[in-house]
């Protein structure tokens, strides 16, 4: 517990909060340790928090009594540690959290000591979430801040309210809390079985008592509120199995399943709450034709009234009195068959069963509209499907038994998330090489190790997954060929969650070496894996093995589990490996890295060498469960431009930001927010592109609609602060021309931009229609409540044309929510220019008219050549680049000592690496050109020169296996090109 506003940053020994005469707000930072409770809560097991509350202990005061005012005192989480956050401004901190609890109000001057108490449960459970570990925010701690009653601004002087601290001899007045809960096991997959998730597609409550209302984005309540007849309340569900990728399974022989409901509390009061059986039926009272839908659904049009009498009752569930709220409620499905249920969306009818006629409380369910909280959902659990060794698709479940007899609680392992309409796709380990500075120790297939001994020399791991093959593969098999309307070739991808993971083998060696803490890190490799490797080849620097930089990427890299200490059991550890599955599956070129293998080292925690070698099961060990393996959970996506008649070409945005109304500068920030969330109020994001690196004059589009698309990386929702449970709303995004120039690091919502001291304003607060922007909307986009990340594209090819024109016009585009602006729920987020991930940034795809690199002659003229002269005027020509193809100007050559046309650079070691940007002959016929020598001292002759037939434009781009070396041109082809540059030039 300390003081952060005396900024010596030491505990205090009283807790002390509010504002006195002469002194700033004074706050308390209180931390406290849930590790014990943390350690009961895993993959197998729940921790509910039922009940806590916070105890302080007022302490008589005897100053500033007339400038008492009424107050509490508030519990606010911080979102980041507190030693970074700003406590110049206490009052209005965007990292201290909104309230979750407050003590009794103090009416009167504490003129005595007196205990007080606040309830702590929504606040815990900030921490420990009682929906699983994963859902646990990071425990920052909070602190207590003070709060008038009477409307007062917190910075106006009153009275300093102390609480004892934690240095008080009495416990019992010692800040301290309680906390009542309880420890439940996490429903799961039988072994042999895989676990599918399958998305809430349609959820609604439908009440007898309103039977033509809809109640869509509500929370789900079922039962009768009041016991009598007419106003029973029953909630429907459906399910996207569509989209959960099934058909790969065998569901003939699937025997579990359950829908996962999280409850929310009683509605009335929980006294009077009854033990509530819900049973669960197939919904079947649809007029023919029709289709459940969520937005339209009430008690009358699904037909509620003509339930059956005795139903097909699928399954049962029991919410007793003492249900804690916030907690998970799991139907398990026993009375039906799972394959026939899983036909089509299923649709499910939530029915309470007889109730008393006493009035008493009924459960409440969080609904779609739920952010922190899980969603209804349907879990199955199937056999995996049988695969090949080259493309395995979703199979991989890691096993958690040990090489030891010892039993062991499993680490927390996953495999990727499958994103909504997305895919799995999991790739075995093949090609592997250990190399080691020398000493060289003994090998055994089964393992294969990383790390360094005292003894021994280090030894690194180089490891291949056929990826390219196994996603164009996978992909197919899951979603088939892509949409022949399209006219694209095939799918692209959107990597949204991939990981890597290895086996660990206890260390059973009688190294008494103190262990150096640290991990195992991946990095991609800068050329192909050589399986004949050694620690000297074929690195560039030899016998020093691989070097940052130079042959592997160390900027870019995935950190597996940190190892604190010598390994005794064996267990899965894991690395996240989107970033760098993102960099080899992008569309862009320029981002695009090849798939050249991986090298894993062991890197230590302190930066000394390693002490240990550290082990893991290889991939010709028998049990194939304990195989390294990855996976890789994707989108796949038809791009809205195929552009296969002309070229694609993709161009960096010069800047954006987003203005909210906070009125602060958003413009290095890693993400845009658009949308409405809550508070915060509405958000709108400002992108531009620097038209003038667009050669108008040189490039043309392929056509006049529907050939230059922004192109941004959705997020997901998210929520800036609580707003009386805002619910995520579909948001229809409309982009609007610009029409004021506008500089990212000084736009807010009240100020465009800046020139020295005086500001340029909008004309209107968060941008004015028609003088800031054009009413009028360019392009749409609907994202969906739920909707997972993607990519989102906007067509601006009519905005961008108008730039073309007049690039004077060319202030970018603004994008905001074209229908509920004003509506609060989430914020929608997507990857700004600031984004650390470069391929999640936004671009441009610009579809041009296909490069052209075509030969044009020159001005017939005569031939100078050894003091000769040609006896007639001769017509040459040369390369002329049009529609971009590429410049005229030898660029790069020159710099590297070539003339124009010679494309191929060297390394130092004579190594072809790089084709150079040109617009070069690709193909020339000879011609004989007569020499008239008279005044020269040598005879007449024949001259041979070249005549361009065809020309080709070649990039600056590395040499890959598949690009073959051109042929050196000639020494007179040389010569040629060189007096042709000069002639140019004059």
């Amino acid at each position: 517990m300390e003081d952060p506003t005396d900024e010596d940053n030491l505990a205090t020994d009283e807790v002390v909060v509010g504002k006195t005469s002469g002194s700033g707000v004074k706050i308390t930072y209180v931390s406290f340790d849930f590790d014990d409770i943390l350690a009961l809560q895993d993959e197998t097991h729940n921790v509910w928090v039922y009940e806590s509350n916070i105890f302080l202990k007022i302490k008589e005061s005897t100053e500033n009594r007339g400038d008492f005012r009424p107050q509490v005192t508030e519990i606010r989480p911080i979102s980041k540690n507190i030693v970074p956050i700003d406590k110049t401004d206490l009052v209005t901190n965007s990292d201290i959290e909104e309230p979750t609890g407050e003590f009794r109000e103090i009416k009167v001057f504490p003129s005595n000591d007196r205990r007080t108490v606040a309830e702590f449960t929504d606040t815990i459970q900030k921490y420990i979430n009682p929906s699983g570990e994963k859902y646990n925010k990071d425990n920052n701690g909070i602190v207590l801040v003070n709060k008038y009653t009477d409307g007062s601004d917190e910075r106006v002087d009153g009275t300093n309210i102390r609480y004892y601290g934690v240095d008080e001899e009495e416990t019992e007045a010692q800040p301290h809390i309680d906390v009542c809960y309880k420890v439940v096991e996490v429903e799961s997959c039988p072994y042999g079985t895989e676990e599918v998730v399958i998305v809430v597609k349609h959820v609604v409550t439908v009440d007898k008592e309103n039977p033509n209302t809809n109640y869509n984005g509500d929370d789900l309540e079922i039962g009768s509120p009041d016991g009598t007849e007419g106003t029973e309340k029953r909630v429907i569900v459906s399910f996207n199995v569509d989209q959960a990728g099934l058909d790969q399974y065998d569901l003939t022989n699937v025997t579990k399943a359950w829908i996962h409901l999280t409850f929310k509390d009683y509605v009335g009061d929980r006294l009077n709450a009854v033990n509530n059986t819900i049973i669960v039926t197939p919904l079947t009272t649809l007029d023919e034709g029709a289709v459940f839908d969520e937005e339209t659904a009430t008690w009358e049009n699904t037909g509620m009234d003509n339930q059956p009498e005795n139903p097909e009752v699928i399954a049962t569930i029991v919410v007793p009195q003492e249900q804690p709220g916030i907690t998970p409620i799991v139907i398990k499905i026993t009375e039906a068959e799972i394959e026939k249920m899983l036909e089509g969306n299923p649709t499910f009818v939530l029915d309470p069963t007889d109730e008393p006629t006493s009035p008493h409380s009924i459960p409440e369910f969080f609904g779609k509209g739920e952010k922190v909280f899980p969603k209804p959902s349907l879990h199955v659990c199937v056999p995996y499907p049988e695969t090949t060794s080259t493309t395995p698709t979703q199979t991989h479940t890691p096993t958690f038994t040990t090489a030891s007899t010892t039993p062991t609680t499993p680490p927390p392992i996953s495999n990727c998330t499958i994103p909504n309409g997305g895919g799995r796709i999991v790739i075995d380990l093949k090609e592997y090489i250990v190399i080691q500075e020398e000493p060289v120790s003994p090998e055994n297939p089964n393992f294969v190790h990383i790390g360094q001994t005292s003894s021994e020399g280090e030894k690194i791991l180089l490891v291949y997954f056929d990826l390219e093959k196994a996603v164009t593969e996978g992909v197919i098999e899951q979603f088939g060929e892509p949409p022949a309307d399209q006219d694209q070739e095939r799918w692209d991808i959107s990597v949204t969650d991939s990981k890597m993971n290895f086996r660990l083998t206890p260390d059973e060696t009688e190294n008494e070496d103190p262990w150096q803490p640290g991990r195992a890190v991946l990095y991609p490799l800068k050329k192909l894996l050589k399986t004949n490797s050694t620690w000297s080849y074929p690195w560039l620097e030899g016998n020093t093995g691989p070097v940052d930089g130079i042959d592997y990427v160390g900027s870019v890299n995935a950190e597996f589990t940190k190892l604190k200490k010598r390994p005794e059991v064996g267990r899965w550890i894991q690395a996240t490996t989107t970033t760098i599955a993102r960099y080899i599956f992008t569309e862009r070129d320029d981002l695009r890295m090849s798939n050249n293998g991986f090298m894993l080292k062991y890197v230590t925690e302190s930066g000394e060498d390693a002490s240990h070698f550290v082990s893991f099961d290889s991939p010709e060990l028998a049990d194939e469960e304990f195989r390294p393996f990855m996976d890789i959970c994707y989108v796949p996506s038809v791009r809205p431009i195929p552009c296969t008649e002309g070229q694609l070409v993709y161009y960096d945005l010069n800047a954006d930001t987003y203005i909210a109304k906070d009125n602060m500068v958003h413009g290095t920030e890693p993400h845009l927010f658009i949308g409405n969330s809550g508070w915060a109020g509405k958000s709108r994001a400002l992108i531009d592109f620097d038209i003038s690196t667009f050669n108008t004059e040189l490039t043309a589009l392929h056509q006049d609609t529907k050939s230059v698309f922004l192109r941004l990386w959705y997020e997901g929702a998210e929520l800036s602060k609580p707003y009386n449970d805002p619910r995520q709303i579909e948001r229809e995004l409309d982009a609007h021309k610009i029409l004021k120039a506008w500089n990212e690091n000084f736009a807010t919502s009240k100020w465009a931009s800046q020139s020295g001291n005086n500001k340029n304003p909008w004309n209107g607060d968060m941008m004015e229609e028609l003088n800031d922007f054009n009413s009028e909307e360019i392009s749409s986009d609907t994202l969906s409540e739920g909707e997972d990340q993607h990519n989102v594209y906007f067509d601006i090819t009519k905005v961008f044309k108008e730039w073309m024109d007049d690039k004077s016009s060319d202030h970018g585009i603004m994008i905001k929510d074209g229908e509920h602006e004003s509506v609060p729920g989430y914020f929608l987020k997507f990857a700004s220019l600031n984004h650390p991930d470069p391929t999640t940034r936004p671009y441009l795809m610009v579809c041009q008219k296909k490069p052209q690199c075509e030969p044009e002659d020159l001005p017939p003229q005569k031939i100078y050549n050894h003091g000769c002269v040609s006896h007639e005027n001769i017509t040459l020509n040369y390369c002329v680049a049009k529609n971009g193809a590429c410049s005229a100007d030898d660029g790069t050559a020159v710099d590297y000592g070539y003339f124009v046309g010679v494309s191929a650079l060297f390394d130092e070691f004579h190594v072809l690496r790089t084709f150079c940007k040109c617009c070069t002959d690709s193909a020339a016929n000879k011609i004989p050109v007569a020499m008239n020598c008279e005044g020269a001292d040598r005879e007449d002759y024949t001259e041979e020169v070249w005549y361009i037939t065809s020309c080709e434009c070649q990039r600056c781009q590395e040499i890959s296996k598949s690009r073959k070396k051109r042929a050196t041109p000639s020494k007179t082809r040389l010569l040629l090109r060189s007096a042709l540059k000069s002639m140019l030039r004059k």
